[in-house]
């Protein structure tokens, strides 16, 4: 690799306060795209904390209009990306590099096909094609060296290029891609270059971070082409100023009594507060022809969990499309596992969950057996076969079909291409057509029942599905009890009188002949009317999962891969409190939303803000926090079942005022637990530990204080030595 060239990617001057915080040639668009312009930054504009400074101000608690709302995030996005790499960069001697194995320019001007050798570091990541860290959204650093430190990369003028990978392996695919696609700051002199020895320079790729959020959450503030739910926007937006769409002791609650609505929340074993909190997000919806935005309060330990998996329960049984997010992979997992125990558990139909759908990161979601029903990646698995051209269930019934009706003549045509001696009576003949049709066909119908919803199938066709199963295995059973002569009069069985060269017909002849041609009918009506993919693109029934599910549990952030879906008029956001609010952004911009519940706790941890500039903005802060700092009504549960009083006294007087209650399950007997002597050992303790600093971990995403860790350790130390057994500490957090 030779010396950067006259106009190629090196040192650039700094850029004055005055420029534009975007690149000049993107000036005359609309909305610029977030990638080009990380690709337009040096790695001096990275490091430089004060590129995005002046452009940042605080972000106000109420705004004049949607535009001015969503202006005041697209600095702080700009900044908090910027600190993102800059933190990465300054870890940039941990990150794994991996060689380049070859690259070459496709006819589009910096745009590469790229491959990279294999790396056989040990990883934990559930699958493999995550083991070297990329996927489609990733920045990464290509430069001919190893860096130490950032100044190794472009030292004495050395090439480097920021490159974004474009595509890659299809979420589907279980194994990794041989390539990718880059696009890159510049012209990759690599590509094309060839030593003396006839080998190409060595290329080194370093992962830097994922920005698939960032560029998520930046097509959102895009104010003239993403179309949203005006209604939900502006309520979100104007707070205080739009009236409250439901007051207290409004009329809802009695709509809600008609419905049984009460009968079905008194066997689920909840508190006053938790069924208070249901039925008053309810009634909102219920009561409101536009739209509602509800905010359920639930402090530690308060059975926020059983109380969303309740609410999403009646959703279903309601029938309104629910989505419901939740910040990361782990906390939509936790959700939808109980949502999916409850179903199991209650009188609601779960022969077919078709449209019940979770789906996110297959690498870092790893979802178990209890959710692999409802799992994005194994339900296409599934319907692949049962949608195939050759395979599925059109191919299916129509063999079926084919065989009922024309059983006899198939068995003469093909009698006629066999030597005499190899000739098999019509009996054999029927029982082994039978073996090879049937529980494929069984087998697709079953897959379809239960993993495509009913709306898709529709009520009639799967009355008929269901019958048809019935019939096939009831003429199944008794043609094993025929005989050759009787096997035959059923299949020239035609309802109506006829000679028969068994004379009278026995009964038997006559039931299984009935039922063939019930089957026959049925088989017709289904060929006719049912309309389901026929496709073998994983793609296709992706976006058709997606589109048909009614209950929908994913990330927030992943969430944007289902606006085609028209159910969805419900948005529940799960952990709301530890979401910045430009992130809630994502699902609410859906325009078939009419209603929004935020569950959280504002008292807890808030969002993690990169940028020191964008915490004082108020970037982190998240948009249940900002409404109910507004005086937006909220819906305590204001029960706790995990803390004993002696623990919950001190976070519910310094922080909830006062207001949680101690279930009966915490004041029990088993709960007085006895401490060591000491005032370190009480029920809780706090020290400060003096003269410590903090890390930076080895991946340069998280901190750590290593003094903290220590003093940890020791007393630890001091608890094992002052009990003479085995310590059973338990901590109620």
């Amino acid at each position: 690799m030779t010396r950067k060239k006259k106009g190629a990617r090196g040192r650039r001057p700094r850029r004055e306060a005055g420029d534009e915080w975007w690149p000049r040639r993107y000036a005359d668009e609309d909305w610029p795209h977030l990638v080009d312009m990380v690709l337009s930054w040096s790695l001096e504009d990275v490091m430089d904390e004060d590129l995005f400074k002046n452009k940042l101000k605080r972000i106000p608690s109420i705004f004049n209009d949607i535009k001015s709302y969503l202006g005041s995030y697209t600095s702080p996005l700009l900044e908090e990306l910027r600190a993102d790499m800059s933190s990465s960069l300054e870890a940039i001697s941990t990150e794994s590099f991996v060689k380049v194995a070859w690259i070459e320019q496709t006819k589009y001007s910096a745009v590469y096909n790229i491959a990279f050798e294999a790396d056989s570091q040990n990883t934990k990541s559930c699958n493999k094609s995550e083991s070297n860290g990329r996927s489609v959204g990733d920045i990464i650093i290509l430069s001919d060296v190893k860096p130490e430190n950032i100044s190794d990369i472009n030292c004495n003028g050395r090439p480097y290029y920021i490159a974004f990978i474009t595509d890659g392996a299809d979420e589907d695919d279980d194994s990794p891609p041989a390539s990718y696609v880059i696009r890159a700051s510049g012209k990759i002199d690599a590509a094309d270059e060839v030593s003396e020895d006839g080998k190409r320079r060595p290329l080194f790729a370093a992962h830097l971070l994922n920005i698939v959020t960032y560029i998520r959450i930046w097509r959102c503030l895009d104010y003239t082409t993403v179309r949203r739910n005006q209604n939900l926007i502006q309520e979100m937006v104007q707070y205080p100023r739009v009236a409250n769409i439901l007051p207290k002791n409004a009329k809802g609650v009695a709509s809600i009594d008609s419905m049984e609505i009460w009968s079905e929340l008194s066997t689920m074993d909840l508190n006053n507060s938790q069924n208070d909190a249901i039925l008053n997000c309810i009634s909102a919806m219920l009561c409101n022809s536009s739209s509602s935005l509800s905010l359920i309060w639930g402090p530690p330990g308060t059975g926020k969990t059983k109380t969303i998996t309740v609410l999403l329960w009646l959703m279903r049984k309601l029938k309104h499309g629910t989505l419901t997010c939740a910040p990361t992979n782990l906390a939509v997992k936790q959700v939808a596992s109980c949502f999916l125990r409850l179903s199991k558990e209650n009188p609601l139909d779960t022969s077919c969950l078709g449209d019940v759908l979770l789906f996110g990161n297959k690498h870092r979601m790893c979802v178990g057996d209890d959710l692999k029903e409802i799992y994005l990646h194994d339900r296409v698995r599934k319907l692949l076969v049962c949608f195939a051209p050759l395979t599925g269930w059109r191919h299916c019934l129509s063999s079926m079909y084919d065989f009922l009706e024309n059983g006899y003549s198939q068995y003469l045509r093909y009698s006629e291409e066999q030597k005499e001696d190899n000739k098999p009576s019509f009996l054999h003949y029927t029982r082994k057509k039978l073996d090879s049709i049937y529980p494929e066909l069984r087998r697709c119908f079953k897959q379809l029942l239960f993993h495509v919803p009913k709306s898709c199938i529709l009520e009639v066709n799967y009355n008929n599905i269901i019958s048809l199963l019935e019939l096939l295995e009831d003429f199944n059973t008794h043609q094993r009890k025929t005989t050759g002569v009787e096997i035959k009069e059923v299949f020239l069985y035609k309802d109506v009188p006829r000679k028969s060269s068994m004379g009278i017909l026995p009964k038997t002849v006559i039931t299984i002949g009935k039922t063939r041609i019930k089957c026959l009918e049925l088989l017709k009506m289904l060929l006719s009317c049912l309309k389901l993919p026929i496709t073998s693109s994983k793609r296709t029934i992706r976006e058709f999962c997606m589109e048909s599910a009614s209950i929908i549990f994913c990330t927030v952030s992943s969430s944007s891969k289902v606006t085609s879906n028209k159910k969805l008029e419900l948005l529940v956001v799960d952990e709301a409190a530890q979401l910045k609010e430009c992130e809630t952004l994502i699902p609410l911009s859906f325009p078939a939303l009419k209603h929004a519940i935020l569950i959280g706790d504002e008292c807890q941890l808030p969002a993690t803000v990169v940028s020191k500039v964008c915490k004082d903005a108020l970037f982190g802060r998240s948009l249940f926090a900002r409404l109910s700092s507004l005086g937006h009504e909220k819906y305590l549960l204001n029960m706790q079942y995990r803390m004993h009083p002696s623990i919950s006294i001190f976070p519910n007087t310094s922080f909830y005022g006062g207001q949680l209650l101690d279930a009966p399950s915490v004041m029990q007997k088993e709960h007085q637990k006895k401490y060591l002597p000491g005032s370190m050992f009480g029920t809780y303790s706090f020290f400060n530990i003096e003269d410590s600093w903090e890390d930076v971990d080895e991946l340069g995403h998280s901190r750590k204080n290593v003094v903290e860790v220590t003093i940890i350790q020791e007393i630890l130390q001091n608890l094992r030595r002052g009990m003479c057994s085995v310590i059973m500490l338990f901590y109620y957090v």
